[in-house]
């Protein structure tokens, strides 16, 4: 009697915690996939979203994060095969309410640099910007285009012409031809100038 007047306290005790239990499991499974690490597998550019794969899981099409998307806005389309934090907002297993954050640096998409006072980006054709706040100095290049500059002067090569410019001073030159511009005003140098068909000479 006494046996079952104690399972008839403990009853909705026991009903409760096998309650808990389980909101627990739910919970913990919930945080389990709240944040993953994931690999692009597609891009949709036009809607601006994407499909990443975590585990042997593929999300439906996600939105993924940009630099800016306000009234700056900045936008860069994921490569392929790049890695990226999935964020799972709702906290469902479905996927559908997820956003990608990439940015995440693997094997496939090594770290452009490992300085720490350099600043670089490199896109896909080779065409590379950087800025080191150590030393001031910006550098730009494209193919056969090139530009250096720091806070005393800026040097640019493009092909066989050389741009060169100070706080109080532009000079562009090109073989022994040149071109300087300064407070004093515009200075040309070569064998010759050529304006609208009127030829200028030394000779």
């Amino acid at each position: 009697m006494f046996d079952a007047l104690l399972r008839m306290q403990l009853g909705p005790i026991v009903e409760r915690l096998a309650e808990m239990e389980a909101q627990l499991e739910d919970l913990y499974r919930r945080a389990e996939n709240f944040c993953r690490i994931g690999v692009c597998q597609e891009v949709d550019p036009a809607s601006n979203t994407c499909k990443v794969s975590h585990g042997d899981l593929l999300s439906p099409a996600i939105r993924f994060f940009n630099p800016s998307a306000g009234t700056q806005s900045e936008t860069r389309i994921p490569s392929v095969g790049e890695q990226c934090l999935l964020l799972n907002y709702g906290g469902g297993e479905g996927g559908a309410q997820s956003v990608a954050l990439f940015g995440l640096n693997s094997s496939l998409f090594p770290p452009v640099s490992s300085e720490p006072s350099l600043t670089r980006r490199r896109y896909k054709d080779g065409t590379q910007s950087d800025y080191d706040d150590a030393s001031h100095l910006f550098n730009w290049s494209n193919g056969p285009t090139s530009v250096t500059a720091s806070r005393e002067q800026i040097n640019a090569s493009v092909g066989a012409a050389t741009l060169v410019m100070t706080q109080d001073s532009i000079t562009l030159q090109l073989g022994a031809t040149g071109l300087l511009l300064d407070t004093a005003g515009v200075h040309l140098s070569g064998p010759l100038v050529d304006h609208q068909g009127r030829v200028i000479s030394s000779a």
